[in-house]
């Protein structure tokens, strides 16, 4: 038998959020300045997961919007809007 800190740790593992390779897309739920924008439908990215590039700012994207997101550990970057 298992210690139970093992067991824990295991169904902690199987929760984790899936980990995304490369750039990704994301769609705005909520626009600038308390942003939020939707990975799938089980990821919710707050301002405080969220690094916002100058020219995010200066596009103004609104909620439905979509955004080309790259991931870095528990940080996304968001770099820009997708179409025109």
């Amino acid at each position: 038998m298992e210690p139970w800190a093992v067991g824990l740790a295991k169904m902690f593992k199987d929760n984790e959020n899936p980990k995304y390779d490369g750039a990704t897309v994301g769609k705005v739920i909520s626009p600038l300045p308390s942003i939020k924008i939707a990975l799938g439908d089980e990821i919710l990215l707050e301002s405080d997961n969220l690094v916002i590039a100058n020219r995010i700012y200066e596009l103004s994207p609104v909620s439905g919007d979509s955004v080309i997101l790259i991931p870095n550990g528990q940080m996304y970057y968001v770099i820009d809007k997708v179409g025109g």
